[in-house]
């Protein structure tokens, strides 16, 4: 895994259990972004939610980039993929 110097990232990586990355494309997820982060402030109770990128790089592989989404259950974790990851 990556190590990080952002401090709310690492807040976030010890305090949610549960997480969901979403891959960034190559051209990045523009509005997509957007949309996913309004849907969350609607839909999922605050305090209980981030939002970080992230980063992982296998030994002699290319880094693959992700949007990672922090959730404090499976429940609301759940509703995030249902929405967001069914293409």
């Amino acid at each position: 895994m990556a190590r990080t110097h952002n401090p709310g990232k690492r807040d976030a990586e010890s305090r949610f259990p549960v997480r969901v990355d979403v891959p960034v494309p190559e051209g990045g997820l523009g509005e997509r972004l957007n949309r996913m982060v309004d849907w969350c402030q609607l839909n999922i109770k605050g305090g209980s939610w981030q939002v970080h990128g992230h980063s992982e790089k296998e030994a002699r592989q290319i880094a693959l980039d992700y949007c990672r989404f922090y959730f404090m259950t499976e429940v609301d974790a759940d509703l995030f993929r249902w929405r967001w990851m069914r293409q």
